[in-house]
Order: structure tokens, then C-alpha cells, then sequence
């Protein structure tokens, strides 16, 4: 990741927005997207009460989360260009299997960060929907990138910039695939080449998204599945949404 000056992967909407990688200097504010948006509105972060006024620590427990996910230097965000403000993030994760005897990214942060029932029902959630499907036994790979948090503000929501955010994360990691665009790539993964990216899409808006450019749907699960303090997920979830979707782009 860069100090600085982060690369320009596009511009959106005739110059108003660019799509950059994130930096040392932007991150904090690529943070507070989750905290003014996915930490309030998204799907399983209101079925697990994240979005509660009261329930601080599992924000600041997922913010920690994604501050170490964007060391990897593969997490992408939308610049207002204007403004000069951070509107839209992908927070990326590089996965592959570990070493024997070691528990994977996820497992390892949540058993040794996470104190909050509420942090913890998200991050159970997420490694139980990724075990279901062995993505890496289905494809025969060893590594892939994960689109993990997607957000945008909702003052610039239904301006594509979800759809292009989610392009641009193909493409980078299809660049790494390739052994392109290392330099900004966190030094001990740069031997690592990810040939898929995959997604957990919790709404039907990202699931129609994911549809339209070309993601391929590895398994559904509906949210009545899941439970939290005494609800079902879909007793909390906006009815508009009704199952999770396990996806995949392989190139």
C-alpha cells in the first residue's frame, strides 16, 4: 500500500469520480465509509445489531478488521473529484490456505480480536457461509481475493459506483493473476497469484450487480437460516432481502 497518491484505476461519471487504490493517507477516511454506511445498512450487520447506537466495540473491532485487511494493498475506493472525498469503498482480501496447523485469516482475527457478540455473529456468519463451498477444492486453486465490505455513502448511492468498484477489483486482481501491478501489493504476498475473486452478496441490489458482470452464483443461503439474540436474521433484515449469495468470478 502506498504512503500516498494512490493508483488511478478510472474515472466515473465524466470526471466526477475516480477509482483509486487506497493509501496510508486515505485510509482512516475509507474507514468512516463503513462506519456512515455498511455498519448501519448492510444486511447481516443489522441482523447481528452492528448498526445498534450502543454496540461501539463491534464497529471498532470490524474497522480494525478492515484497517489490517487493506494492508494487503488491493482494497479499492471512489474519490469525489470535487470534494476530494472518499464516497465508495471495496475493502479486498488476498486468501489463500495457510500453513498446517494455523487457522485462516478470518478464524485467526476472530478468535483473537473479537470480544463482541455482535462482531462475532458477523465474522461466524462470513466463515460459515465460506465453508459451506470449498471454493478452492471446486477450482483446483490455492488462492483467490475476496471482495470482503463493499459500501457506499447513501448521499451517492445509485450511482454505479458499487458496479464499478467490483470491475475494478477484477481487474486488479487479474493483473495479479498475471504477475502484474505488484508494487503496491503488501511484500509478503507477492508471490501469490489469485486467480478468482469471490463475494459474499447479502442484498439483492449486489446480487443483481453481481449478475450483470458476470459473477457466478456458488450457493444461496435465505436468511431465516440464521439466528441472533433471540431473532431470526430475517426477522431484522428488510424483506427485500431474503437469502445470501456466495459468489465467484474465475478467470
Amino acid at each position: 500500500m502506498r504512503a500516498q497518491d494512490g493508483r488511478l484505476w478510472g474515472t466515473l461519471n465524466d470526471g466526477k469520480f475516480e477509482v483509486r487504490s487506497v493509501t496510508e493517507a486515505d485510509l482512516e477516511e475509507a474507514l468512516d465509509v463503513l462506519d456512515d454506511s455498511f455498519f448501519l445498512n448492510e444486511s447481516v450487520c443489522v441482523a447481528c445489531e452492528i448498526n445498534v447506537a450502543e454496540n461501539a466495540q463491534a464497529r471498532r473491532e470490524l474497522r480494525e478488521l478492515s484497517k489490517i485487511t487493506a494492508l494487503d494493498g488491493v482494497s479499492l475506493l471512489v474519490k469525489e473529484v470535487e470534494s476530494n472525498r472518499v464516497v465508495a469503498v471495496a475493502f479486498n482480501k488476498i486468501q489463500f490456505s495457510p500453513p498446517s496447523g494455523e487457522d485462516h485469516f478470518f478464524l485467526k482475527f476472530l478468535n483473537e480480536s473479537v470480544k463482541s457478540p455482535q462482531a462475532q455473529c458477523l465474522m461466524n456468519f462470513m466463515i460459515g457461509m465460506d465453508e459451506r463451498i470449498d471454493v478452492c477444492d471446486m477450482y483446483n486453486m490455492d488462492c483467490f481475493l475476496e471482495l470482503m465490505f463493499l459500501s457506499t455513502l447513501p448521499s451517492h448511492e445509485r450511482l454505479g459506483l458499487g458496479r464499478s468498484l467490483s470491475e475494478f477489483t477484477i481487474q486488479l486482481t487479474k493483473e495479479l493473476s498475471e504477475g502484474k501491478g505488484l508494487e503496491d501489493i503488501n511484500e509478503e504476498l507477492r508471490s501469490k497469484r489469485p486467480v478468482a475473486v469471490t463475494a459474499l452478496w447479502t442484498s439483492s441490489f449486489s446480487q443483481k450487480l453481481g449478475k450483470a458482470i458476470g459473477f457466478k452464483v456458488l450457493n444461496s443461503v435465505p436468511y431465516t437460516e440464521f439466528t441472533f439474540n433471540g431473532k431470526r436474521f430475517d426477522e431484522r433484515i428488510n424483506p427485500l432481502h431474503k437469502f445470501c449469495e456466495h459468489v465467484i468470478y474465475k478467470f
